[in-house]
């Protein structure tokens, strides 16, 4: 039961009309993989500083989520299927949201011995986002460092045969640009929403940054075959609350969305709770409003992170740090980076000028789920 003044900030924050906030928990940092732009391996500590959240803590945060009316909680990592809990945590969010909730994970799809799409909807799991950036086994594994795309089809077909949402996740590269389109093809026959993501220059991928970014506008020039007379699919048909703008060619079973945050920024579109393997809930990434959750957890008093929380959201419409920015998404590093509290934290990334006349970068609807 919220008190009153906990009461007050959610009506506060319904009353901007912006997407409510849901749960964005990096369950890990770790990953059997090795993706060229991501890289996790590259960090000198990579995998000791993890003190992550038990699967009881998950479920407690979500539990104080729910009483605020947090109806989403979404997990990745790292590779969140490496947890040996990680059925555990996904059956605690659930019970923690409640009935009706959506409870989704990212995952290269390639899944452990033991586990099983089945097994995770049984747990609660009620959409699957898959990365997948080549159909080729050779060329994917280039990419991605390991791993074979025919098991994670064969994770896609398999959450599609038992009724879960399924995205795909395709980062594009200029030399990949062809598997990009084959991956986005998917879609012509196969419900899921394919969102082809614009490589960032940050991390690892600046040094492939000169080199192998393409736009969102390049690409849609290239594809104008499939989107001329295509309709956008609101997001909430697609149960998406993250930035991007999502259309369905004339035909096609699923849709095609773009995540562009090197030529659009989407700060003021980010309704996420980041929560890394630590409990450290970061409520915007470019500037410093962190809370660790672990104390509270001790305490009992997850209510007084959450008014942070919400509060810091709330705050943030007349932040200066992210206005023309990008909302970048490396809390994995972060989890090793000083952040001053209250302040900027770099890099900060200013629009490319990608030469598009109109760079259909107006992603916010009001309301919009």
């Amino acid at each position: 039961m919220l008190s009153t003044g906990h009461r007050d900030l959610v009506a506060d924050f319904t009353a901007t009309g912006r997407n409510h906030p849901y749960l964005a928990l990096t369950l890990n940092s770790l990953c059997n993989l090795d993706c060229v732009f991501c890289k996790p391996r590259c960090m000198p500590d990579y995998g000791h500083k993890d003190r992550p959240l038990t699967s009881a803590d998950y479920a407690a945060i979500a539990a104080e989520a729910g009483a605020w009316q947090v109806r989403k909680a979404h997990c990745s990592g790292g590779e969140p299927t490496l947890r040996a809990d990680i059925l555990a945590v996904i059956e605690g969010l659930a019970d923690g949201l409640g009935p009706g909730a959506a409870i989704g994970m990212t995952s290269h799809g390639n899944l452990r011995r033991g586990l099983s799409v089945e097994r995770f909807q049984r747990a609660g799991l009620t959409y699957l986002n898959i990365s997948l950036h080549s159909l080729d086994p050779s060329r994917s594994a280039a990419i991605m460092g390991g791993g074979d795309p025919r098991e994670a089809r064969a994770t896609i077909d398999a959450a599609l045969a038992l009724g879960l949402r399924v995205k795909i996740n395709c980062v594009l590269q200029r030399t990949y640009i062809e598997d990009a389109f084959a991956v986005a093809e998917l879609a012509r026959d196969l419900p899921v929403a394919v969102r082809l993501i614009e490589l960032q220059n940050i991390g690892p991928a600046q040094a492939l940054f000169d080199t192998e970014f393409i736009s969102e506008a390049e690409v849609r020039d290239r594809l104008q075959r499939w989107f001329t007379g295509a309709g956008e699919v609101p997001r909430t048909q697609l149960g998406v609350r993250s930035p991007g703008r999502y259309m369905r060619p004339d035909g096609w079973a699923g849709s095609i969305g773009f995540i562009s945050n090197s030529s659009c920024a989407t700060c003021s579109d980010a309704n996420r709770i980041k929560i890394t393997p630590t409990g450290v809930a970061r409520p915007c990434i470019l500037h410093n409003r962190d809370i660790p959750l672990k104390p509270h957890l001790a305490d009992g008093t997850l209510g007084d992170a959450f008014a942070h929380l919400f509060q810091s959201m709330l705050d943030r419409d007349t932040n200066d740090a992210w206005q023309g920015y990008h909302y970048v998404d490396y809390d994995l590093r972060w989890d090793r980076m000083e952040r001053p509290q209250g302040a900027p934290v770099l890099p900060l990334l200013p629009l490319l000028n990608t030469g598009s006349a109109e760079p259909s970068c107006n992603r916010r609807t009001p309301g919009e789920g």
